[in-house]
């Protein structure tokens, strides 16, 4: 008997919503049946054919009236500013990918339920008491709430990384940079920006630009212990893909590299191996573009000054990586 796919609309088809729609090509648990953006359709069908990190997906892709055809599958398109006025019904839609880093409360993801949706991940840190799932560290938490988030790509990177840490020598207090690669938030060229941060005015391939993270408030949700006792900053770098996470954290109890070093190796390779992985290779950001994982650790780069003071370092494709356990948790929350 074949077993049923997880039929799957994404709201939002930038960078992430883009990500997932190619990796739940390759998935046989999965349909793509709807994708709704503002953009026009031609847009959309070339924005994922043509991927200057990722390649041209190895598909036809056209469009024809409001259908995106990706070799023989059928994708239904919208272009609808305010999702409420579509209705859901008829595709029999499992789970919603709220893609557009907008409506990130509770209440304005409810008319996508209303319209016939079953469940809406959002791809975003919620702006309200959203629950907040990340996958393999707390999923299997998951109580059939119809709105969840599925927090960031920087908290999906540290957390599980942080639990490791805390469960073995208990962290008293993290600062985290993150050599972040460039969003298309930033600028290309030297002009105004709507943000507050007037750093963002600048070149982005052509800067290193420091920017406030939420990165240490999204933590904080999984380690509440700790709160008022994490800071991050990413750091914007000039490469378009990758991000490299140096931890720098304060421990409870003495300990050297080859400890840290151990343990980091039987939980990744047993609790943690779906999401995490190890190396030892000198790799720089290349090696690491369309990584499955949230984070893969450079085991070479730990370091632990006085005993206590612990360096880990890891990299992510903040896009493909962090897309992947989106998708994970549209698999594991369709069951309910």
């Amino acid at each position: 008997m074949t077993k049923k796919k997880i039929r799957v609309f994404i709201n939002g088809f930038g960078r992430i919503g883009r990500a997932v729609a190619r990796i739940m090509l390759e998935d046989e648990c999965c349909e793509l049946v709807g994708i709704n953006d503002i953009c026009s359709y031609e847009q959309m069908a070339y924005l994922l054919k043509y991927d200057s990190v990722y390649g041209t997906l190895p598909y036809v892709v056209n469009v024809e009236d409001d259908i995106l055809f990706i070799g023989t599958q059928k994708v239904q398109l919208f272009s609808e500013a305010d999702p409420s006025n579509m209705d859901l019904r008829v595709m029999e839609i499992d789970v919603v990918l709220q893609c557009s880093g907008m409506f990130l409360t509770t209440a304005s993801n409810l008319p996508l339920i209303r319209n016939g949706a079953k469940k809406v991940i959002v791809s975003a840190p919620s702006s309200d008491d959203m629950p907040t799932y990340i996958y393999g560290v707390n999923h299997k938490k998951y109580r059939d709430e119809p709105v969840i988030s599925n927090s960031s790509c920087s908290a999906n990177a540290i957390v599980p990384i942080f639990q490791i840490v805390d469960t073995y020598f208990g962290i008293e207090s993290a600062m985290m940079s993150m050599y972040h690669s460039y969003t298309v938030y930033q600028n290309l060229l030297d002009s105004k920006h709507y943000s507050d941060d007037i750093r963002r005015t600048r070149s982005a391939t052509q800067n290193i630009i420091p920017l406030m993270s939420s990165a240490a408030e999204a933590t904080e949700t999984f380690f509440p212990h700790l709160k008022g006792k994490m800071y991050a900053k990413s750091i914007r770098v000039p490469v378009p893909s990758t991000t490299l996470y140096e931890l720098h954290i304060q421990i409870g109890k003495k300990t050297g590299v080859q400890e840290v070093n151990q343990v980091l190796r039987e939980e990744i390779g047993g609790t943690y191996s779906d999401i995490l992985d190890v190396t030892e290779l000198p790799g720089s950001s290349l090696e690491y573009i369309q990584s499955p994982y949230s984070a893969v650790l450079n085991l070479s780069l730990t370091a632990v000054v006085e005993e206590d003071l612990l360096r880990i370092s890891a990299w992510q494709d903040n896009e493909y990586g962090y897309a992947k356990r989106v998708v994970d948790m549209a698999k594991y929350i369709a069951q309910y």
